[in-house]
């Protein structure tokens, strides 16, 4: 799969978008078209209150004032853009996790951040697990801080899954550019159909012009946190791994490993599900 269309979570204080700022980035490397979507909503908290009349023009002020913000970002955004950019702006008064999921078929590749400061509702964030599960497009989520995504040094999170399958096929224009590609496994106890796993990964990259290394850590103490450490412990610019998980009550629920991935901010994360 090549790289021609970008999604990307766009604060509405875009001059701050950490997310637009890295989506920019890669839509360079990859000749990429930008598609933004900058989404907010009115605080529903004041809807139930006796007085009905007055609930519902606060929700009309308040959603009058996004509609104007959403207007004025729109030209910010424009500014910003690299000249030759291919670029579309998508405003919503919706939430932004729902906003990015039907948007989604639009896109090879979505670009989010947890760092959005200026919604009107701070709540107003993605749900990454929601958009990895909802979404059927792999997702990167930036490192708190991170205004770019760097290729040369990728760590796989490694587990012989549909979800990681996906994953490493997903991210393969990314892969092709590494200088260092490093596959880890935490082990469960299996190390020799492990091991043989990681052998048929790496023959499937080398078939694919990917040269791999690899990695089959112990997890004799139980931490969930081995995959993420261990790609710390590496430099890694960026993390590979499958997202697992099932909906439930509209509720995600992910395995230890996964959760943890999704709130580990110190790393850029790429997941596929």
């Amino acid at each position: 799969m090549d790289i021609r269309s970008i999604l990307v979570n766009v604060d509405i204080d875009v001059k701050s978008s950490t997310a637009l700022k890295a989506a920019l980035g890669l839509a360079e490397k990859f000749g990429a078209q930008i598609i933004a979507v900058a989404a907010d909503e009115p605080e529903m908290a004041y809807v139930g209150i006796e007085n009905g009349a007055a609930a519902a023009d606060f929700y009309a002020i308040e959603r009058g004032e996004i509609e104007k913000r959403l207007t004025a970002s729109e030209a910010d955004f424009r500014a910003l853009l690299p000249q030759g950019t291919r670029a579309d702006w998508r405003p919503y008064v919706a939430p932004a996790s729902q906003a990015l999921i039907e948007n989604a078929r639009c896109a090879d590749l979505i670009i989010t951040s947890h760092e959005t400061s200026s919604a009107i509702r701070a709540k107003n964030r993605v749900d990454l697990g929601e958009i990895v599960l909802g979404a059927g497009r792999p997702v990167i989520d930036l490192a708190e801080g991170a205004t770019t995504v760097e290729t040369d040094k990728i760590v796989i999170g490694w587990k012989d899954t549909r979800e990681a399958r996906r994953a490493v096929a997903d991210a393969l224009p990314f892969l092709k550019r590494a200088k260092d590609v490093i596959a880890v496994t935490v082990s469960e106890g299996r190390r020799d159909v492990e091991q043989a796993s990681l052998d048929d990964l790496r023959d499937w990259l080398g078939r694919h012009g990917v040269t791999m290394r690899q990695e089959l850590a112990a997890n004799e103490e139980g931490f969930i946190d081995v995959l993420e450490s261990t790609a710390r412990a590496y430099q890694a610019d960026l993390l590979i791994t499958g997202g697992y998980g099932h909906s439930r009550m509209r509720e995600w629920l992910f395995g230890g490993i996964t959760r943890n991935l999704l709130q580990a901010n110190t790393l850029n994360r790429f997941f596929s599900n």
